[in-house]
């Protein structure tokens, strides 16, 4: 597992949450927090009993993602208190895309599976709320709580690229929730 260090982060429970971003039922919550210094994260605070080993898998597939600049970065991640603490980006996330919206992303999701399917990470959770955008529409992907590697078995199966596969039903199915189940 990578160790991931703090960026310019004050101490980790030296913070105010401004207001929540999103929440995720069954991972926890996610607040947008600003550290004395000024410095602005999101952080996933996951619930009590997801295991510290699961949140640093997490956090490991999104700094990966991240160092193909398709997700976040990871700012630092604290096992003890259960949280993530990732960049800010200037996007928002896609609630519910109309079959515009399905056209004009077609060609940066494929890109951003494609991205995945080569580095390995299997994202697991096709689902536009997991999408955002900013302002120059960039496409970037976030949570990775689902995420697996993609082993032989599974590249076999997919014919060496599950995560386009699902992005091609997704696309069928104008961007609805589609879930690829390993």
């Amino acid at each position: 597992m990578a160790v991931l260090k703090r960026k310019n982060m004050s101490r980790d429970d030296d913070f105010e949450i401004l207001r929540q971003l999103g929440e995720d039922g069954a991972q926890g919550v996610v607040s947008l927090v600003e550290f004395p210094n000024g410095l602005r994260a999101a952080m996933k605070q996951f619930k009590a009993n997801k295991s510290s080993a699961r949140i640093q898998i997490e956090a490991d597939f999104q700094a990966r993602a991240a160092a193909e600049n398709i997700a976040p970065d990871v700012m630092h991640v604290d096992l003890d208190k259960k949280r993530i603490f990732s960049e800010v980006l200037p996007a928002r996330v896609i609630d519910v895309a109309t079959p515009q919206d399905s056209r004009q992303l077609s060609g940066d999701l494929q890109h951003v599976m494609a991205t995945l399917d080569r580095v390995g990470i299997l994202h697991n959770d096709g689902n536009v709320r997991n999408l955002m955008l900013d302002d120059d529409d960039r496409l970037y992907i976030i949570d990775f709580g689902l995420a697996k590697e993609i082993t032989p078995t599974v590249r076999k199966k997919w014919k060496g690229a599950p995560n386009i596969n699902v992005t091609l039903r997704m696309l069928r199915n104008g961007l609805k929730k589609y879930k690829l189940n390993v």
